[in-house]
């Protein structure tokens, strides 16, 4: 059994540990050299790697891009889909399991308890799909993150592993320890794009808009 404490959250999360997929496995070497001078080396360490939960998800969302899974939408029994397909929702929940967080569980926990908070459900919870719909995280994290500015310009307000939710909750990616010139981070998403970490909140930004900023991360 695992208990997590979540930032912004007054209470515990308790869930049982169910199977899931092995996420993607960095490189020790790699990771030292890419986090070293990023502001994340601190925090909770869900999974005891001797990594941040930051450190974890930023490498973990990498590891997606870096995969290129195929931009399939489509529903799954169990909910995962195969390593080689996904959304951009998919590239959220891998980075975090990544972490040892599997938020999965906790969106389930969340919609169970308070199903009339997400309308998404149409008030019938589905464990299969409803982790992997953007309007259902952006309830979420709404819920049961730290919410911020949607203004890029605002620098110092922008952390690594962040979420960003755009439109109509019709996008979500996670902000990146690399920034442009401008001292804005790039973006960790799956758009079925060539480059999935790219410099997208500032220029060539998407045109429905930033509609949504959360920071959410284990207390140990």
């Amino acid at each position: 059994m695992t208990t997590l404490t979540l930032l912004g959250v007054g209470g515990y999360w308790v869930f049982n540990s169910i199977k899931t997929p092995n996420p993607p496995q960095a490189d020790p070497e790699q990771v030292i050299e890419e986090v070293t001078e990023t502001p994340i080396l601190m925090g909770p360490d869900a999974n005891a790697n001797g990594l941040s939960d930051t450190q974890d998800i930023i490498l973990g969302a990498r590891a997606d891009a870096l995969a290129m899974p195929a931009y399939i939408n489509a529903y799954y029994g169990g909910g995962y889909p195969p390593d080689n397909e996904g959304t951009c929702t998919d590239l959220v929940w891998r980075a975090y399991m990544n972490a040892g967080i599997s938020l999965k569980d906790l969106v389930d926990a969340d919609i169970k308890s308070n199903v009339k908070a997400y309308p998404g459900t149409w008030g019938y919870p589905d464990p299969n799909i409803d982790f992997r719909r953007v309007s259902n995280l952006k309830v979420f994290f709404e819920r049961n993150a730290l919410v911020l500015t949607n203004d890029v310009y605002e620098v110092d307000q922008w952390l690594p592993g962040d979420i960003v939710v755009f439109g109509n909750s019709e996008h979500i990616g996670i902000v990146s320890d690399i920034r442009n010139d401008n001292d804005i981070p790039f973006l960790i998403h799956n758009n079925d794009q060539e480059d999935r970490e790219e410099d997208r909140l500032e220029y060539g930004s998407y045109t429905m808009g930033i509609t949504g900023h959360y920071r959410f991360v284990s207390e140990n």
